[in-house]
C-alpha cells in the first residue's frame, strides 16, 4: 500500500546529497570586504541576528562554499527552532499549550522527521529574508532544502510500504509533520489535501478518528492538527467543494474532545466557535446539493442566533489568567464566525437576505475591525486572529481602501513575523478578490485554501 501523495514519483528536481556546497549556517568570521559585509546586512537586515546573553550567536540559516552533512544540517534546524522560533511561541501563549516544545532527542526521531525539520527551518528562515529572495546564494539553500524535503518523502514512502510500520505511532507523526512543513512554503502549500487524505487513510487502517483517540489519547494532538486545518480550510473553500464537510459534522463532538486538550498556539478560538464553523460548512455544503431545500435555511436561522447568543463574558470567566485578554479574543472569534456564517451562507443560497441579517452584521463588522486594531498592538495577541483577519478581508471589500490596506499589510506582516507563507497566500487570494466583480463568498473563494495552519 502506498499512502496517497507520497508515491515513488520525483515531484520535484533536487540534488543529490553531498552535492550542494554549503557553509555552517553560523557565521564564523567577519568576511574581508567590510563594504560588501555592510550591504548584506542591510539586505537582510529585516531579521537581525540576536545575542543571547552568553555570547552564543543564534544560527544563520545560510549557505557558503563547503560540504556539509546531513547530520550537520539536522542538528543546526533543531537549534535554529530552539532558539529563533520556540522562544516566540512559549513567550506569547495566552494558555499552556502542549505544542509549546522544544525540539529535543534529534538522534531518535524517524528520518523523515529529521529531514522534515531541516526543511522547515529553512522555509521559515526564508521567509524572513524577503530582501534577499532573489540572491543567488538563496536559491541555492533553497535546493538544500528541496533535497531534504525529497529524502523525507522517500523515508514516509518507505515506512508507509512496511507493514510493521505502516500506520504506526512514529510514521503517522512523520506524515502530520511533514504536512506542517509543506503548509509553510508557497510551492508546498497546495499539497495540503493529498497529505490529509493519507494521513485519513492510515486513521481508518488504526479502525477510525474515534477509535484512535479511544485507544492511544496521545495520538489526539495529531487528530486535532488535521481537523483544525481541515475545518479551517473549508471556510475558505467553495460550498460544494469541501473536505468531507458530513463527515466533519458527525464527529464534532469529537473534534471538541481534541480541541480542549490544550491551547493551540495563535488560536484562541473558544470551542464553541469552532463548533459552529463546522456546522457552518455542512450547511452550506447541503445548499449546493439537489433536492436538498427547505431544511438547511431554518437550520442556518437557528444556527446563526446561537452564534450571536453565544457569551464572551462568561467563556472568558473560566480562565485562570489574563481574563481581558480572552474575554478581547472571543470577540474577535464571535464577530468572525457570524460574519463568516450569514456570508457564506447567504452565498451558498442556505440564508435569505434580510434588514435583520443586514444590521447583525454590520454591527459584528464594526467591531471586528476595532478589536482587530486594538489587538495589533499588542505582541501577544496580533499573532491569534489570523482567520479573523481574512474574514475582515472579505469584508474590506465593500468598506473601502483604508479597511483593505490594513488587512492586506497586517497580513504580510504575519508572514514576516511568523516565517510562513499561508498569511501571504491568503493575503494574494483578497488581492484577485478585490480587482474582480465578484461580491459573494464564493466568488472569493473559488478554489480550496488551506490558509492557517
Amino acid at each position: 500500500m502506498v499512502c496517497p501523495g507520497y508515491e515513488d514519483k520525483k515531484p520535484l528536481t533536487w540534488l543529490a546529497p553531498n552535492k550542494v556546497k554549503t557553509r555552517t549556517w553560523k557565521r564564523k568570521s567577519a568576511p574581508p570586504d567590510k563594504d560588501a559585509a555592510a550591504k548584506n546586512r542591510t539586505q537582510d537586515g529585516q531579521v537581525k541576528a540576536a545575542e543571547p546573553a552568553s555570547g552564543k550567536q543564534l544560527i544563520h540559516v545560510f549557505p557558503g562554499h563547503e560540504f556539509r552533512s546531513d547530520t550537520c544540517d539536522i542538528i543546526e534546524a533543531a537549534l535554529y527552532w530552539n532558539e529563533q522560533v520556540f522562544p516566540s511561541i512559549y513567550q506569547n501563549q495566552l494558555s499552556q499549550s502542549p505544542w509549546a516544545i522544544p525540539v529535543t532527542h534529534v538522534h531518535h526521531m524517524q528520518p523523515s522527521i529529521q529531514h522534515a525539520l531541516v526543511a522547515m527551518a529553512i522555509e521559515h528562515r526564508m521567509s524572513r529574508m524577503t530582501s534577499r529572495k532573489h540572491d543567488p546564494l538563496v536559491a541555492e539553500i533553497k535546493a538544500r532544502a528541496i533535497q531534504h524535503r525529497s529524502t523525507a518523502v522517500q523515508a514516509l514512502n518507505k515506512d508507509i510500504g512496511d507493514e510493521r510500520k505502516r500506520a504506526s505511532d512514529m510514521t503517522m507523526s512523520g506524515v502530520i509533520v511533514f504536512t506542517y512543513g509543506d503548509l509553510m512554503g508557497p510551492t508546498t502549500a497546495p499539497n495540503w489535501r493529498v497529505h490529509l487524505n493519507g494521513f485519513a487513510a492510515l486513521v481508518s487502517l488504526r479502525g477510525g478518528w474515534e477509535e484512535i483517540c479511544r485507544k492511544v489519547p496521545h495520538m489526539k494532538t495529531l487528530v486535532l492538527f488535521c481537523k483544525i486545518i481541515e475545518n479551517l480550510a473549508n471556510t475558505t473553500s467553495p460550498a460544494d467543494d469541501q473536505m468531507s464537510p458530513v463527515l466533519n459534522y458527525e464527529l464534532k463532538v469529537l473534534t471538541r474532545d481534541v480541541f480542549e486538550i490544550g491551547y493551540y498556539p495563535f488560536l484562541p478560538c473558544p470551542v464553541e466557535l469552532f463548533v459552529d464553523t463546522i456546522d457552518i460548512n455542512r450547511l452550506r455544503f447541503l445548499a449546493t446539493r439537489p433536492g436538498v431545500k427547505g431544511k438547511p435555511r431554518s437550520e442556518a436561522e437557528d444556527l446563526l442566533t446561537k452564534i450571536t447568543d453565544f457569551s464572551p463574558e462568561s467563556w472568558s470567566e473560566t480562565k485562570d489568567e489574563m481574563r481581558e485578554e480572552h474575554l478581547m479574543m472571543a470577540q474577535i472569534y464571535q464577530s468572525a464566525v457570524v460574519l463568516f456564517g450569514i456570508l457564506s451562507l447567504q452565498s451558498a443560497g442556505a440564508l435569505a437576505s434580510s434588514a435583520g441579517w443586514a444590521a447583525v452584521k454590520k454591527m459584528h463588522s464594526a467591531r471586528l475591525f476595532s478589536l482587530l486594531k486594538t489587538s495589533a498592538t499588542s505582541e501577544m495577541l496580533k499573532h491569534c486572529v489570523a482567520w479573523p483577519l481574512i474574514v475582515a478581508g472579505f469584508e474590506a471589500k465593500s468598506l473601502g481602501p483604508t479597511l483593505r490596506a490594513f488587512v492586506l499589510c497586517r497580513l504580510e506582516e504575519e508572514s514576516l513575523a511568523m516565517g510562513a507563507y499561508l498569511p501571504l497566500a491568503a493575503k494574494e487570494v483578497l488581492e484577485r478578490f478585490y480587482i474582480s466583480a465578484g461580491n459573494r463568498w464564493d466568488d472569493c473563494f473559488d478554489s480550496p485554501h488551506a490558509l492557517i495552519t
